[in-house]
């Protein structure tokens, strides 16, 4: 051979040497943005087959917490994680008290006529809707956790459309007592547990809680949904009556060492509450008497709905037998460790524990978060290693309190605080398929929306309409409405949220940004239908995304997010979005309360000081960000913890007024509704009530003043 040709095959093989080399230097970077980075290699890693056997096995039957099948299913999730490689899998346990109904004596209500004798009985099963019904269906009981075990019998019955404060008092205005009967709330709107705390505080004797075929949504042409099923006449809400942690460890973790408080102190109802279906529902309506309820309490079912009060002959028995007792439950806690800041934690978390099958809730997210234990497993072996430590965590007993999240936040609160860079959360897949969804703190918008623009748009039609991305969908069909001007909006809406799944400890507790991802329904539509039935199983989800496109689509959205707030070396936050929300909301504050802060005498002057503090010191500290030297890793954990720091210090130490375990003077679940925020949830809280002293509204306002400026100190790097 020529040693010309010698020289250039040496060269040829040193030119592919040197491209292979550049290859995997690209592929190995977690921040490029290549087509074969590590962001390409988890879209891609994102398989529906997987996902699709990962729910098959989650969903076989139906596993409420501190059940046998409950704990089958922690254990085969640390199973799973420990094949997909992630380190030091863990059951965390914890002794819980939990609610159950008796299956040897069932929750009924019973319809009596005149002579005494019973004309109705509810049914405390689901009738089967199938000649061949999913295995278990025949044993789930309805109920409502942690009902007060009771038996009422009452001549008197009041419909209080969905429960809510205005709806109680519109009674009160038409002159119907709601004292000492029974009230029948239909779901929807607000928390199960509001509805009942405002039945009980004007007095009723108990609930009878029913899901209205008007907010059932029909799975059929006029929805978006494909198929024509509409939610059977049996169709029950389980669901919980508290969203607080463990009722008898408040404040701390029921593990073996804690001391719980006796069981009749537990924050829980003192009356007797019991779910049923529409069908059940009717026979109660067909007894009663009184003034026609307001066109819009007019439900679906074919009948005049009346306000009710005295049945005329006729009595209602609420007969309520559950078992509470402590149980076991286990979170399923592994992480894939961090290499430049191990000790900085990403928490990506979804719950197991179902009310039946949890084929929406929780499974198809948990399937979801299966599958991205999958893929970075598969991408930690093959190389790659993110900055910060990923924390996968599969949350037990979510459903009868969101217990297992909160123990575990109670748990190592000092830890969190001090190191949890981001909780990510997904409670279900979907609730509909209309839209994207996100639920987050301002924190997290950006970065949202940001990442929402590189998701593929599950939807077909939306993709033939030309909105190819998630973001496109989602900031068409839920446009932010802060503006009057015209044309297409510029940002998309993000929903707020309060108790309603595992956020809750990690927001009003501990300061942790939090966000929440979901599929929605229309505006103009109820969410999921079949929700916390013994209807919602396995078919159900695959009749809502037959082909789990929308699950492979949370799946990305969940694992890009992951990867940010794990790999980048600055903390994607939002500070700007941030210092807006809170100056337009105080605007809003001011608006609907400040005739009443000027009847009190309390000025908002140093409130109003701090908000604007805080406000420059962002955009300071954006301007020496941007400055800063980001190849030193001490200058970028200086600034890391600042941001961390500026939301940490919106917690107090005393809590809210009158809500001690709620710590956020910012933000915290509205005692309207648990499953919304208030913003100022204390001076909210003062301010509403009608017997409010201008030092208890001047107290808290101080108090918000001075945590501003602690979160506007954060930010400054000095004292003063």
């Amino acid at each position: 051979m020529k040693s010309s040709m010698l020289i250039g095959l040496v060269a040829s093989i040193t030119a592919l040497l040197a491209v292979i080399v550049i290859t995997m230097v690209v592929v190995m970077s977690p921040n490029t943005g290549g087509p074969k980075s590590y962001k390409d290699i988890l879209m891609n890693g994102v398989k529906t087959d997987s996902i699709g056997e990962f729910l098959r096995n989650l969903t076989v039957s139906p596993h409420q917490a501190g059940s046998a099948r409950d704990l089958d299913i922690a254990k085969w999730i640390k199973d799973q994680w420990t094949t997909h490689g992630l380190s030091d899998v863990k059951l965390i346990p914890y002794e819980v008290w939990l609610s159950r109904p008796d299956a040897d004596n069932p929750n009924m209500f019973h319809i009596l006529d005149d002579k005494g004798d019973v004309t109705y009985s509810s049914n405390p099963y689901q009738p089967p809707v199938e000649e061949t019904p999913p295995a278990g269906q025949e044993s789930i009981l309805s109920f409502s956790a942690f009902s007060a075990n009771e038996t009422v019998q009452v001549s008197r019955v009041v419909y209080a459309n969905y429960g809510s404060v205005d709806d109680f008092d519109h009674l009160e205005e038409v002159g119907v007592d709601v004292a000492g009967a029974i009230v029948v709330v239909r779901f929807g709107k607000i928390f199960r547990g509001d509805k009942v705390r405002f039945a009980e505080e004007r007095g009723a004797a108990g609930v009878i809680l029913y899901t209205d075929p008007q907010d059932a949504a029909p799975l059929g042409p006029e929805a978006t949904y494909p198929n024509t099923v509409y939610a059977p006449p049996g169709s029950t809400q389980l669901g919980s009556l508290s969203l607080q942690g463990d009722l008898l460890t408040p404040g701390y973790p029921a593990t073996e060492s804690a001391y719980r408080i006796p069981e009749e102190q537990a924050d829980s109802p003192g009356i007797p509450v019991q779910p049923v279906g529409y069908g059940d529902a009717q026979h109660i309506f067909s007894i009663l008497k009184g003034k026609r309820a307001p066109e819009e309490w007019q439900g679906g079912l074919d009948i005049e709905y009346l306000l009710g009060g005295d049945l005329a002959g006729h009595e209602v028995i609420l007969d309520v037998h559950n078992i509470n007792s402590r149980e076991q439950v286990y979170n399923v806690v592994g992480s894939l460790i961090g290499q430049e800041e191990p000790d900085r934690y990403v928490l990506v978390g979804n719950h197991y524990d179902a009310w039946t099958y949890g084929g929406i809730d929780p499974s198809s997210a948990t399937a979801t978060l299966l599958e991205l234990t999958r893929v970075f497993g598969e991408m930690y072996r093959d190389g790659w290693r993110p900055r910060r430590t990923l924390v996968f965590c599969s949350w037990a007993a979510e459903e009868p309190g969101v217990i297992g999240s909160t123990e575990f936040a109670e748990q190592f609160s000092a830890i969190l605080k001090d190191r949890a860079v981001a909780y990510l959360n997904v409670d279900m897949v979907m609730e509909g398929n209309y839209s994207f969804m996100a639920s987050a703190v301002p924190m997290l918008y950006d970065v949202i929306i940001d990442t929402s623009k590189a998701v593929p748009n599950p939807d077909q039609d939306e993709v033939e309409a030309g909105r190819a991305s998630l973001y496109d969908t989602w900031v068409h069909r839920f446009p932010r409405n802060d503006s009057e001007e015209e044309g297409p909006a510029s940002e998309p809406l993000f929903y707020t949220f309060g108790s309603g799944s595992d956020f809750r400890a990690y927001v009003f507790n501990l300061g942790i940004p939090s966000l929440d991802l979901c599929f929605a329904s229309a505006p103009d539509e109820p969410g999921l239908p079949l929700y916390h039935s013994a209807y919602e199983t396995h078919e159900l989800a695959l009749l809502m995304d037959r082909e789990l496109r929308f699950h492979q689509a949370t799946a990305r959205m969940w694992g890009l997010l992951a990867l940010e707030f794990s790999s980048r070396p600055v903390l994607p936050f939002s500070l700007k979005q941030y210092s807006d929300f809170v100056k337009e909301e105080f605007k809003i504050f001011k608006k609907k309360y400040g005739a009443k802060l000027l009847f009190l005498g309390v000025s908002t002057a140093n409130l109003d000081t701090a908000i604007k503090i805080l406000s420059k010191n962002i955009d300071d500290f954006l301007e020496e960000l941007d400055a800063a030297d980001w190849n030193n890793d001490l200058v970028l954990r200086t600034y890391n913890d600042a941001m961390m720091l500026m939301e940490r210090a919106f917690l107090s130490p005393f809590g809210l007024p009158a809500r001690p375990l709620l710590n956020h003077v910012l933000l915290a679940p509205s005692t309207l509704n648990g499953y919304v925020w208030d913003v100022f949830p204390g001076l909210r809280d003062l301010l509403r009530n009608s017997n409010v002293t201008a030092s208890k509204v001047n107290e808290h306002m101080a108090a918000v003043a001075h945590h501003f400026n602690m979160s506007a100190a954060a930010l400054s790097f000095r004292f003063w």
